[in-house]
């Protein structure tokens, strides 16, 4: 008996050591200033703490799970914040920011902030814990988002998507408030010809354990998210945690990924975060996975690192870059049996960014905040192609280079029931393409945008809220042109139902990789004009909560006035262009059920919609698109040690996309599923996990092609089952 109280003993005492924490500070949302004695409540106890001098608070030694945080202070609405994510022997650090309540008397107002595993309407939330749960998301947040019944896939292979049957080259992706090129690797995975899209791709650099919350904007945005007509990836990197260093370890079929955060020096509060991947994608060749015959490779690194300054400031340096390659060997004449089998092919892919932000509290409700990014894309793709034992040919040797260096000043300016919200981009684009071989193309490309932005938020009582807005932009390229938006939006909430109505003008720089409508890569240089892409948005939606069952429900209308459109006619002798302007809308509702608990999640929804231009489908017209996603988690707990089993199913289907010069694609449908066991104990988590991406394995359609090898058109397939193994280790 002494012996087993002893070990008792030593294995509590191993548990407090080793225990697990949630730090934190809460600052005043625009002055950033710290909030001392605010109230700070964790999973509904009596016995909670209160932050000290300095604004910080602290929960020591808690069980591994998922917790609930509330904070209130006189004066300000109240903060609550579900779902955090305490892992063995790790600590949780939470930036906490309390917005000023309407009635500067009222004790508590009493809001809900982001939930992980619910989305607001119009919005896609991106956070590590979704990504680690959701089924086959593969660590991407591109993938995540296909958990929207408005986001539609248009490839297995790649990340590139459609919202509300708009084209996948309209998405904008931003990295701390501010413009950057295509953050994929392998842009050309799964497009037609090979050729690399303009906002996707196999997989993307952006690592989850490198994001803090992310949004994928796709309703109503305000006059900040400026310069885009379809989605906006709004990415964010989270600082490293200052207390202590940790480290995760991950090894799959895909390939190895490494992270590591902590404090630069022993007591500071500046920290660092950093995540490196290499692939090693050849493994699922061995498994009969077919990526077409070519070999793909892959690898990234990504660094934030978090320095607090005097007077409440802080500079945030932060770089991410990565190189990927494929490469598809012709075969013997013996052995040829479509087209690309006569042709050697090569890829190669360089992306890089580097950056900092600047933020400053000041007194009387300001803040200033200031971000600049330095971002390119360089590919090179050469294709030889032998057309017998003698005649060879050259054709698509391309390269591809893409710079922007984007820039944003923001003031903001608290003022009683309003919010001022004042600011500008700059951006600079310089684009080069080069083609040789059957098209010789030499194109280049420089403009320069600047887009100053108002946003006035109007809240006079806690159940109606008012936002408008206006952004002017001054493109210069060839020569100088003007545009400018305008939005509004009305928000009114009674008991748990809320409505909202918004409306406005939303417009886009065009670019000559980012066109209304997808057309080959050759082609779109000839077209290109410098200009902008127009667009009117209207949204109407209202949202409820009943037995603890959210359910949202909004219309669309996107009308875009003019746009150029192309189409590509391929019989076996010619091609022809057309590009006229004309008017395209699309029109649509949207139905989403979502439900939470700690251990328990489920999302299912549906969109029905019409995207046309001139009473003609849009090749991203899939008319309806059905998604589900459910997961559940159960606990399994011993003396020392605590497991966690977690089983995760996902489901699509959409209707087919349309190909002006073939036939409409069958419909797509898919099942996933994440099955995973961890094990916490003492300072580490260990889990296995298995992810399955078409688990039926379905043959999906991809795209039809005319083959000069068989002489007739062809179909293209979609990537079968796709089992993923994966082994986590965090510590």
């Amino acid at each position: 008996m002494r012996a087993l109280g002893a070990a008792v003993l030593v294995l509590l005492c191993t548990t407090l050591i080793y225990g697990q924490n949630i730090e934190g500070k809460v600052t005043d949302q625009i002055s950033g200033e710290v909030l001392i004695g605010a109230a700070i409540e964790l999973n509904h106890q009596t016995k909670g703490s209160i932050t000290t001098e300095k604004g910080l608070f602290q929960f020591q030694n808690l069980v591994p799970g998922l917790y609930e945080i509330q904070v209130s202070y006189l004066g300000y609405e109240r903060y609550i914040e579900k779902n955090i994510w305490v892992k063995t022997g790790k600590t949780v650090y939470l930036n906490i920011q309390l917005a000023r309540s309407n009635n500067e008397m009222d004790e508590v107002v009493v809001t809900a902030n982001t939930e992980p595993l619910r989305d607001e309407i119009g919005d896609i939330s991106i956070t590590e814990e979704k990504i680690n749960r959701y089924a086959a998301t593969y660590y991407d947040p591109a993938r995540l988002v296909l958990s929207s019944p408005d986001v539609m896939v248009t490839n297995d292979q790649n990340n590139q998507i459609s919202v509300r049957g708009l084209s996948p080259e309209l998405n904008v992706w931003r990295l701390e408030g501010v413009e950057i090129v295509n953050p994929n690797h392998l842009s050309n995975a799964g497009t037609f010809n090979d050729q690399p899209a303009a906002t996707g791709g196999g997989v993307n650099i952006l690592s989850a354990q490198m994001l803090d919350r992310s949004q994928f904007h796709i309703g109503a945005m305000d006059n900040s998210n400026n310069n885009t007509v379809a989605g906006l990836f709004d990415m964010d990197f989270r600082d490293g945690y200052a207390g202590d260093h940790q480290f995760t370890a991950q090894a799959s079929l895909i390939g190895l990924d490494f992270s590591a955060e902590g404090p630069l020096k022993k007591g500071s509060q500046a920290s660092y975060l950093a995540n490196y991947r290499y692939s090693f994608t050849g493994l699922l060749g061995l498994m009969g996975v077919d990526f077409g015959g070519e070999v793909i490779g892959f690898q990234d690194l990504s660094f934030n690192v978090h320095l607090p300054l005097k007077n409440k400031a802080s500079l945030n340096v932060f770089a991410l870059g990565g190189l990927s390659s494929n490469e598809f060997k012709a075969k013997s004449p013996a052995d040829v049996e479509i087209e690309k089998d006569k042709s050697d092919i090569s890829y190669r892919e360089k992306m890089g960014g580097i950056g900092g932000k600047y933020n400053l509290p000041l007194s009387n409700g300001y803040s200033i905040q200031l971000t600049s990014l330095f971002s390119s894309n360089s590919q090179t793709r050469n294709q030889t192609t032998f057309r017998d034992l003698v005649n060879v040919e050259s054709r698509y040797n391309t390269e591809n280079q893409v710079a922007i260096w984007s820039n944003r000043a923001e003031v903001k300016r608290n003022l009683g029931h309003n919010t001022f919200q004042l600011g500008s981009n700059f951006n600079h684009y310089d684009h080069q393409y080069q083609s040789t071989g059957t098209q010789v193309i030499d194109f280049s490309n420089q403009q320069s945008l600047l887009a100053p932005y108002l946003l006035w938020e109007y809240q006079p009582t806690t159940i109606l809220s008012i936002t408008a807005g206006g952004t002017y932009y001054l493109l210069n390229a060839n020569s100088t042109m003007y545009n400018y938006d305008y939005r509004a939006a009305v928000s009114y909430k009674l008991g748990m139902m809320k409505m909202s109505v918004s409306a406005g003008k939303y417009s886009q720089v065009k670019q000559a990789y980012s066109n209304f409508t997808p057309r080959q890569a050759e082609a779109q240089y000839n077209l290109y004009t410098n200009g902008f892409i127009e667009s009117y948005r209207y949204l109407a939606s209202t949202e409820t909560t009943i037995k603890k069952v959210n359910i949202q429900v909004e219309g669309f209308y996107y009308y875009f006035p003019s746009v150029s459109v192309i189409k590509r006619m391929t019989p076996p002798d010619y091609i022809i262009y057309t590009n006229k302007q004309s008017q395209a809308q699309t029109s649509g509702v949207s139905l989403r059920l979502q439900g939470m608990t700690p251990l328990f999640y489920y999302d299912i929804g549906g969109s029905l919609f019409n995207s046309t231009y001139e009473g003609e489908d849009l090749p991203y017209n899939l008319g309806h698109s059905f998604s589900a996603s459910v997961g559940e988690k159960w606990f399994f707990n011993r003396e020392g040690e605590n497991r966690v089993l977690s089983a995760n199913l996902k489901g699509m289907y959409q209707g087919g996309m349309y190909q002006p010069e073939n036939d409409r694609l069958s419909p797509y449908g898919r099942i996933d599923i994440r099955i995973s066991w961890a094990k916490n104990k003492k300072n580490t988590v260990r889990t296995w996990s298995l992810d399955i991406q078409n688990l039926t394995n379905r043959q999906n359609e991809a795209f039809q092609y005319y083959d000069s090898v068989t002489g007739q058109i062809e179909m293209n397939y979609q990537l079968g089952l796709l089992p993923i193994l994966t082994y986590r280790i965090e510590f």
